[in-house]
């Protein structure tokens, strides 16, 4: 941490260990979540035997990738990677806890999410790949109307669509078509953000890798447009835009709000405001935050400004706080990682808890779960954050490796 002074080094420590204590002095019975497939909770046992004997119901095929907690609840979203999901968007009470048995149930229901009748008009659910919980009370949903993605021929059941609802009562709110601004054969549509602006302003984003743009949507004007993005974007990419991972993150400043954004397997690591964003913006408005040390999979934003990632193929949760600048020395590790589960979601409950959603998804990918299915946990972190550095001096070769 040569290239920051002491102060700034102190400083930055402090402000992660007060959020550390602040969270650990919420409770430490919180227990992590088992979740798996073959726990779900159904309308009717004849629902249930129907989905079966039609093949729609394959345990071993689910898996929870994204989450969003909000007060007792938790609302997780199950991408319809495979046949056999039975719903793609569901929910959790947190005050009905089992240690060995977590059960999902479908929200809003079951009929909501059948998939083959995914239209704007029906609003059913075709595959939801992303979800964030409003301030507003609404769960925004990003549905990108293909199922079966890990299959050579996926099924197109519907347009791409992001749907509002309320998180309270189910009931749809907002229903918003992309498919004016998608390209049929080249969006892959893969994260969503929501902003909220003052004057009642919501505004909706979504990283659209496969045509290196990004998507604003402004709900209440039910208006938008797709920005692209230049190709400094894409320098030094090893792979395809279309075969790329494109993340997105929404970083809230006291001076303004900031879309971080690159591509897995690029070289850099971008930024704009999001008002220029709202304004079409030029180029220009795009800042180059610095050479990135590590493939970095973004995993959420947690405490305002903390952009939480891990290094592609490493499990250890790392944290940087975004109001610094991006150097390695300004990373800390928020939580190594004792086993073989990959984080895929990171959130922050109401008392301040960091969670982490992790599951051996590359095993999951390649077929390899057993009938039992991928080994999935929702996790509280009560770790104490350490600087990078640090870890340099007790592990020097494992963590400079990972970091280049």
């Amino acid at each position: 941490m040569n290239g920051i002074p002491l102060d700034g080094r102190l400083e930055l420590l402090l402000v992660w260990l007060i959020q550390f204590t602040e969270s650990q002095n919420i409770s430490s019975e919180i227990m992590p979540l088992a979740l798996n497939g073959h726990y779900i909770t159904w309308p009717s046992v004849k629902t249930q035997e129907k989905f079966i004997n039609d093949k729609r119901y394959i345990p071993k095929n689910i898996i929870y990738t994204r989450f969003q907690l909000c007060s007792d609840r938790v609302f997780m979203a199950a991408p319809r990677y495979k046949l056999g999901v039975p719903f793609t968007l569901g929910n959790m009470d947190l005050n009905n806890m089992n240690k060995c048995y977590n059960y999902v149930k479908p929200f809003p229901c079951m009929s909501k999410q059948d998939s083959g009748t995914g239209t704007c008009v029906s609003g059913s659910l075709i595959n939801a790949i992303d979800l964030v919980m409003g301030q507003d009370g609404i769960l925004w949903v990003l549905d990108i109307g293909i199922s079966d993605t890990l299959n050579d021929h996926p099924s197109r059941d519907g347009d791409p669509k992001i749907v509002g609802f309320d998180a309270t009562t189910g009931k749809i709110k907002h229903m918003i078509s992309l498919r004016t601004l998608a390209c049929r054969a080249k969006s892959r549509l893969q994260y969503l953000v929501v902003e909220y602006v003052k004057e009642a302003t919501t505004v909706l984003y979504v990283g659209d890798g496969g045509t290196r743009s990004i998507i604003v949507w402004y709900v209440q004007s039910n208006e938008g447009y797709r920005i692209k993005l230049p190709h400094s974007t894409v320098q030094g990419c090893t792979d395809g835009p279309q075969e790329d991972v494109f993340y997105i993150a929404l970083v809230e400043h006291e001076t303004c709000n900031y879309i971080y954004f690159t591509y897995l397997s690029s070289q850099d690591i971008f930024r704009s405001k999001t008002k220029d964003l709202r304004k079409r913006m030029n180029p220009k408005c795009i800042v180059n935050m610095g050479k990135k040390p590590c493939k970095m999979v973004f995993l959420g934003v947690g405490y305002g400004s903390i952009l939480y990632f891990r290094i592609k193929g490493q499990n250890h949760l790392y944290g940087w706080d975004t109001k610094q600048s991006f150097l390695e020395e300004n990373f800390m590790i928020a939580r190594k990682s004792k086993d073989c589960r990959t984080i895929t979601h990171v959130d922050v409950d109401n008392d301040g808890v960091l969670w982490v959603l992790e599951s051996n998804i590359q095993d999951f990918i390649t077929g390899h779960v057993g009938c039992f299915g991928p080994s999935i946990m929702l996790t509280p972190v009560f770790e104490t954050p350490t600087p990078v550095s640090c870890d340099f001096d007790s592990n020097t070769d494992e963590t400079l490796t990972l970091l280049r």
